[in-house]
């Protein structure tokens, strides 16, 4: 009795272990282990970065919980498409654990980059000065790995440039903020801003009328236009005298062609030049005028004519001694820029002339030729 009771019970036993152990692989044929896969996108530093999942879990079982750890002390996430932001760059090893609703589980670690963002810096020299105002801007933008591949600025006048290191001219009077945005070689951004300020010139102007002659010697009577404010000026008369005078007559000891220029001084230290060259003898002729202070290596011949003019059919003339870079711009009494008869353009030697055809209204006008970063100004008059 006690032998068949051992072998009832030995059979058993065997039996619940075979049922238990066939259920274990038909279990384990019916759920295998789930595959661990995400995507992600390699950002800059202080930008989010998305995660995606793309893990997999054979059917009928299916993934229930998501584990990152992101590498960088950062609390885990359990979403199932997570997005993190790193405060710094640098390479983190990223790991995902997936669980399945049977229990299987799988884990997968990517490298995910994060790229560093330069440090966008810019100088500026002069960044204040008299209109109009050239500007050379130094791009000191330093990155820590990688390189910078771009550069845009923003000049604040409707201009922009490409330039590491550009020379930009203001013509338009007073604050001017200019944006620097560095891109490095994997995109990443960063941007700065340097405030600039155009001083106004005073305007400069006279005109002269003969007065009388007497033994020979005629009287010319000037009348001083300069306004600006409070403005000191300084009068050289063509024959080695002087004077500060605001308005007033001089004796001249001939008849004579004389030189004569008006220098306007504001009391922010911005200069205008007015020059008029005098016939006096009898009747007094004014053959030519211009503003700005005359540099070496001078524009030949640099006239504006009618002047005055209607406005309508304007000359400019000028004679350049090398082949340069020219271009040419009008603005009007306070500065303001209102045409550009033509951008910078390679000219060569010798004299040119072009038709200005500008339609501008009755009022004091200053046309510019820029020659090579050198700047000569005149000044003219259209009428009603």
């Amino acid at each position: 009795m006690y032998f068949l009771f051992l072998f009832t019970f030995t059979f058993l036993m065997i039996r619940c272990f075979l049922i238990v152990f066939v259920s274990f692989l038909l279990l384990a044929s019916a759920h295998a282990q789930p595959n661990a896969v995400f995507a992600f996108t390699e950002v800059c530093q202080g930008n989010t970065t998305q995660f995606t999942n793309q893990s997999t879990a054979i059917s009928p079982d299916t993934i229930v919980t998501w584990n990152w750890n992101f590498d960088d002390g950062s609390s885990a996430s359990i979403l199932r498409n997570p997005t993190h932001t790193y405060s710094t760059y640098g390479v983190y090893s990223v790991r995902l654990i997936v669980i399945t609703v049977s229990g299987l589980r799988d884990t997968v670690i990517n490298d995910v980059e994060v790229h560093p963002v330069p440090d966008a810096s810019v100088t500026a020299s002069p960044f204040t000065g008299c209109q109009p105002l050239t500007i050379t801007f130094t791009n000191n933008t330093t990155i820590d790995t990688g390189t910078i591949s771009n550069w845009l600025w923003d000049f604040d006048d409707g201009i922009t440039s490409t330039q590491q290191n550009p020379t930009h001219t203001y013509w338009e009077l007073f604050g001017h903020t200019v944006k620097l945005f560095a891109t490095s070689n994997k995109g990443c951004i960063d941007s700065t801003t340097r405030d600039i300020f155009v001083l106004q010139n005073p305007v400069c102007d006279f005109t002269a009328s003969l007065i009388s002659l007497n033994d020979s010697s005629p009287i010319v009577n000037f009348t001083n236009l300069s306004s600006g404010g409070n403005i000191d000026l300084l009068w050289d008369f063509g024959d080695n005298t002087s004077s500060t005078e605001y308005s007033l007559a001089h004796t001249y000891d001939t008849c004579g062609t004389y030189n004569v220029i008006l220098t306007a001084t504001g009391t922010n230290t911005c200069v205008t030049v007015a020059n008029y060259i005098l016939e006096v003898c009898d009747t007094l002729v004014q053959i030519y005028n211009g503003v700005g202070e005359e540099q070496s290596n001078s524009l030949n011949e640099f006239i504006i004519y009618p002047n005055p003019s209607n406005g309508e059919n304007l000359t400019l003339s000028f004679e350049i001694e090398l082949e340069e870079t020219v271009s040419c711009v009008i603005a009007d009494i306070r500065g303001r820029l209102v045409a550009t008869p033509f951008s910078e353009t390679q000219k060569q030697k010798g004299k040119h002339r072009f038709e200005l055809k500008q339609n501008l209204s009755a009022g004091i006008y200053f046309v510019t030729v820029n020659v090579s970063g050198r700047m000569y100004s005149r000044r003219f008059v259209v009428t009603e």
